[in-house]
């Protein structure tokens, strides 16, 4: 599927290079008389190239369901019933990104959000005196007094 995808993108940069290349030549030649006819003749034989490679509608691309909840969800369609099963690659590429960057908002945002409540709950820790020295000489101390015990039951039992 990626595979497939990857060569499709492929195959359309290569006909926009067609395209560029037919207007930058195009460009550059100075127009006279006898050439307009010429590149009138000429220019109805590219586009005539053009139109056989891109066909005269645009690449569509199979919707699935992820990629209709998609275009729901960054409004190019009402609802995923409206969506139909083929949309242009174009229109699913601007979908995606302006996903990509709604994650991304939110991912900012969630971030933002979860520094500031280990902010407030480190303070609030801090106010009550807990510290990781104080957690941790507390523990080395109920080590030290189960050791004891156990030293105690030893010699008892011997």
């Amino acid at each position: 599927m990626f595979c497939i995808r990857l060569t499709r993108q492929f195959k359309l940069s290569r006909v926009r290079q067609l395209h560029s290349t037919v207007n930058v030549k195009n460009e550059n030649k100075v127009v006279s008389e006898t050439s307009k006819t010429a590149e009138t003749s000429q220019s109805t034989v590219n586009k005539e190239k053009v139109d056989f490679v891109t066909g005269t509608r645009p690449p569509m691309h199979a919707v699935s369901s992820m990629d209709k909840r998609i275009l729901v969800w960054v409004k190019r369609f009402p609802s995923i019933d409206q969506v139909p099963d083929y949309v242009s690659y174009q229109c699913i590429q601007h979908a995606h990104t302006k996903a990509r960057i709604r994650v991304c908002f939110i991912m900012f945002f969630l971030g933002i959000v979860i520094c500031v409540a280990a902010v407030v709950a480190g303070k609030r820790e801090a106010a009550s005196g807990k510290s990781i020295a104080t957690e941790r000489v507390k523990w080395y101390m109920e080590i030290k007094k189960k050791a004891e015990e156990e030293k105690k039951n030893a010699e008892n039992v011997q």
